[in-house]
């Protein structure tokens, strides 16, 4: 398939996701940035996400129960509240940074747009795949993953988790500059 051809297939599936509410509102008007340029187009994407999940026994992370999931700071209460449906396995609370898919059309284009996210902060940013398209997997540095229960007990104390929702707001707010300085930036590629 051509360049053209990967691009016009992933933006209809962009479309349709926005328009299904299968894409975080706050990132869409990065994406249509991306997405305007002649030679890149997204292909996935998460603005960055607070969390309170329960792992599966297996702890596969698809398979994970999530308990709250928010794509904006969070509260105390949001998290206590969140934690009440606990029962079994691993208990964590995380904190998510942007991740972005991009196709590119070229080696060029995705040295380019690798330029843009190192500048921007987004440092964990690379080649995710060349073959048979080049795709540039973005991705922040402000996480968070803190176990904090096991076997349907929460081994923390309140002070701790509030601890730990002051760390995941700050990075959320990180986070949140980095996407608009590389948003800012994005229109130079």
């Amino acid at each position: 398939m051509r360049f053209e051809d990967y691009k016009d297939t992933a933006l209809a599936h962009v479309r349709d996701a926005v328009s299904e509410k299968m894409v975080d509102e706050k990132i869409v008007f990065l994406l249509d940035k991306i997405n305007a340029l002649s030679d890149y187009y997204t292909t996935s994407s998460c603005y960055g996400r607070i969390v309170v999940a329960e792992s599966t026994a297996d702890n596969k992370k698809r398979e994970y129960r999530f308990l709250g999931k928010w794509h904006r700071t969070v509260s105390f209460s949001d998290v206590k509240c969140a934690i009440e449906g606990y029962r079994k396995n691993v208990l964590f609370v995380r904190g998510d940074p942007v991740i972005l898919h991009v196709g590119c059309r070229d080696m060029d284009s995705a040295s380019r747009l690798l330029k843009v996210c190192q500048s921007a902060g987004l440092k964990r940013s690379g080649m995710y795949q060349i073959e048979p398209r080049i795709i540039v997997e973005i991705i922040g540095v402000d996480a968070i993953f803190a176990p904090i229960g096991r076997d349907g007990n929460v081994m923390v104390d309140d002070e701790y988790i509030g601890f730990l929702v002051d760390i995941a707001n700050e990075k959320f707010g990180n986070n949140e500059k980095k996407i608009m300085d590389f948003s800012d930036s994005v229109s130079s590629l």
